[in-house]
């Protein structure tokens, strides 16, 4: 009688702790058409010092998510050229394949990923703080960078 009652309460102790939140996301939620609604980056070195690709720059950005684990990042620059350093009225494209459980990583060749903390909610996904650079002065230098992105299915 105790063995039973023995493994009856190691079977509900054992679903108890399997059971109940978790941080990770289903990869398969993500998959699709993502559009930026926000692509901020912040300088490593200065905080204060921040752009927002989207609406500083009236670039857009559409990240697709392939079921068989590939993706294509295009980021479209829009407007007035400001300056020789700037890329006004082109679009760059970067592919490469991704994971995500409770981080989503974006690889775009053995030696360069970036990887995002997610936030899921219905049709809007937050990626935020993945290491970068950028060229905040339009010097032709590229500062290291946190990289956020808000973007929702489009």
């Amino acid at each position: 009688m105790w063995r039973r009652f023995d493994l009856i309460a190691f079977v509900a102790v054992y679903l108890t702790s399997s059971c109940g939140g978790s941080d990770t996301t289903p990869p398969g939620t993500l998959v699709g058409a993502w559009n930026a609604t926000s692509v901020e980056l912040v300088s490593m070195a200065d905080p204060a010092i921040h752009v927002d690709l989207v609406a500083d720059l009236g670039a857009s950005m559409t990240l697709v998510l392939e079921a068989n684990n590939n993706f294509t990042l295009t980021v479209t620059y829009t407007g007035d050229e400001p300056g020789d350093s700037w890329p006004w009225g082109t679009s760059s494209v970067v592919t490469g394949t991704w994971s995500a459980t409770d981080i989503l990583t974006l690889q775009t060749s053995p030696t360069s990923e970036w990887q995002f903390e997610i936030n899921l909610t219905g049709d809007s996904l937050s990626l935020t703080n993945a290491d970068t650079s950028f060229d905040f002065s339009g010097d032709g230098t590229a500062e290291d960078a946190d990289l956020s992105l808000d973007l929702t299915r489009g």
